[in-house]
């Protein structure tokens, strides 16, 4: 069998993994835009801040695609596929035949249109080139704004802040990371931000960029603001990357490949994992997961991907968020549970949807969330113990006899 794998994340590692567990002599060759091997993307803000080197950034071990005879293609990037002849087509002419194609190619910094806006004159920060790019020029004394306060946004001003930079954070919706916080986290997280020094701006969005003397950029905000910086950065989302697999036959997107339960796409011998998959939130243990289960699945398995709630850990600053589900969730629908301590900054919320845990959001206090992220996960109904979930001797004990004797059991 010959396994052809584009991308070389933590979806395309656990992919030859899962390979490698029912077919150990198949050719396996995976195909790189990246000049690296694969590395914990997660790792690339720490890196800038100077607590991580190279020789840390690996996301496997240096002999791995060695142990798993995988020949590797770095600096190569797939142009086009054939499917009826079942061929990848690489930007040097390279053609490179598959039995089995996994799509893993992730995703690419969403950039807006902006007036004044071009290659040379703003940063992303999604890869380890663009921390490199960050590093030659965040000195310390330096100004940026950075155009997104998600999670990317946020990483990206923890790592500018550790190198001595006055950071400004702009944002459209109303809070920061949205998505994750209600107005209540928000306001807890944005004062926090305030004491470092941070400077946040909500509703409100970049319109134009003018270059100034100096190298400076001159920033107007749709509120009529206008700022400067020496540094500007954009990191407001990510779009899959499915140009691969764009106009052919049998393929269905919906801002990303739409795959099946197997993870295949419609297309003869063609899978796909990870960020490039509709409707996958860009979240490291979901592609994991679906590049192990791809893997298996083209290997010859049968499995069944069980999609996964949200669960994201952020911290920034000394600042620990861990957040799942539908953790900004409100409304009549859902019981909130709350436990908030703004002096200690602090803030626990439950959010229960007929009888069962729908999300939850911890700041500054995130013991005992494993044991909601599994009731979460596993849809327990939470009647009898829904009371105590806050407790200080809140456990797996707390649970009916019979959900921890299983547990204990497992």
């Amino acid at each position: 069998m010959n396994y052809v794998l584009i991308g070389n994340s933590v979806a395309a590692v656990n992919a030859v993994a899962g390979i490698r567990e029912y077919d150990r002599e198949g050719s396996i060759t995976i195909v790189s835009a990246e000049k690296y091997y694969a590395y914990g993307r997660p790792l690339i803000s720490y890196w800038l801040e100077g607590r991580v080197r190279d020789g840390n950034m690996p996301y496997r071990p240096e002999d791995f695609y060695t142990r798993y005879n995988v020949h590797v293609l770095l600096g190569r990037r797939a142009v086009k596929l054939d499917a009826e002849i079942r061929e990848v087509c690489l930007d040097d002419g390279q053609k490179l035949p598959y039995d089995r194609l996994l799509i893993a190619t992730g995703g690419h910094p969403f950039v807006p249109p902006i007036a004044g806006l071009t290659p040379d004159n703003y940063f992303t920060f999604i890869n380890y080139d663009d921390a490199r790019r960050l590093e030659a020029v965040a000195a310390p004394g330096r100004e940026a704004v950075i155009l997104g306060a998600g999670p990317t946004g946020l990483k990206a001003m923890e790592s500018l802040v550790q190198r001595g930079v006055q950071v400004t954070l702009v944002e459209l919706a109303d809070r920061i990371w949205a998505p994750a916080l209600d107005q209540e986290a928000a306001f807890l997280v944005a004062s926090f931000l305030q004491d470092k020094d941070v400077g946040l701006y909500c509703n409100d969005t970049l319109v134009n960029v003018e270059g100034m003397a100096g190298g400076r950029l001159g920033l107007q905000l749709h509120s009529g603001r206008e700022i400067t910086a020496d540094i500007l950065v954009v990191a407001i989302g990510v779009r899959p990357n499915i140009e691969l697999l764009e106009g052919l036959p049998a393929v269905t997107f919906n801002r990303g490949i739409v795959v099946g339960p197997d993870l295949s796409t419609g297309l003869p011998g063609v899978y796909a994992a990870g960020d490039v998959v509709a409707g996958n939130p860009p979240l490291l243990p979901h592609a994991a997961i679906q590049g192990k289960i791809a893997g298996r699945n083209m290997a010859g398995a049968q499995e069944t991907y069980q999609p996964l709630p949200p669960y994201n850990a952020l911290g920034f600053l000394g600042l620990h968020i861990i957040s799942m589900g539908d953790s900004a969730a409100g409304g009549e629908e859902y019981a909130i549970l709350k436990e908030v301590d703004p002096s200690a900054r602090t803030y626990r919320k439950l959010v229960l949807k007929e009888n069962r845990l729908a999300g939850a959001l911890c700041i500054n206090k995130i013991d005992r969330t494993g044991l909601y992220r599994r009731l979460l996960e596993e849809g327990t109904d939470v009647t009898p113990f829904r009371d105590e979930g806050f407790r200080p001797d809140f456990g797996l004990l707390s649970l009916p006899e019979e959900v921890w004797r299983q547990r204990l059991a497992e």
